[in-house]
């Protein structure tokens, strides 16, 4: 049976007690951190990642997870990430496969959504991991 894996950056990591991971919870197995070559923006209420332009570096901060049932997990997080294959170029976020570095330097193909409109406007992610951003602008607006 072919692997298939996922890249997630926002609040589809493990971290987050968020309604999504409950249901997907039971065809996943979170395999560790990971990294992806792109650059990370503040949407509002999640992040977004874009690749990165030509000549342009960073690397987004994630956790990789292997899907064990496709069919099933990647329709219910389409649907969440607004993502419709009949229509991609309108969709909020498109997914593709990328190659991801886990933390033991290995490199595999996995899925990612990649957010599609306009950053313009948007704050940088500039250490390019959300949940270390989201930690300090919590911190920032207790002082």
């Amino acid at each position: 049976m072919k692997q298939c894996y996922l890249f997630v950056y926002g609040k589809l990591r493990r971290d987050f007690d968020s309604p999504i991971l409950e249901k997907i919870s039971r065809n996943v197995e979170w395999l560790g951190g990971a990294v992806i070559r792109g650059k990370l923006f503040d949407i509002g209420k999640y992040p977004g990642a874009v690749p990165l332009n030509e000549g342009e570096n960073g690397d987004i901060k994630g956790e990789l997870i292997r899907i064990n049932d496709e069919e099933t997990v990647m329709e219910i997080l389409d649907e969440y990430e607004g993502f419709d294959r009949r229509s991609a170029n309108s969709s909020e976020y498109i997914r593709k496969k990328e190659s991801v570095v886990l933390e033991n330097r290995e490199t595999l193909l996995a899925w990612v959504y990649w957010y599609n409109w306009s950053v313009e406007g948007k704050a940088r992610i500039t250490n390019n991991d959300y949940l270390n951003y989201l930690k300090n602008r919590s911190r920032e607006s207790e002082i």
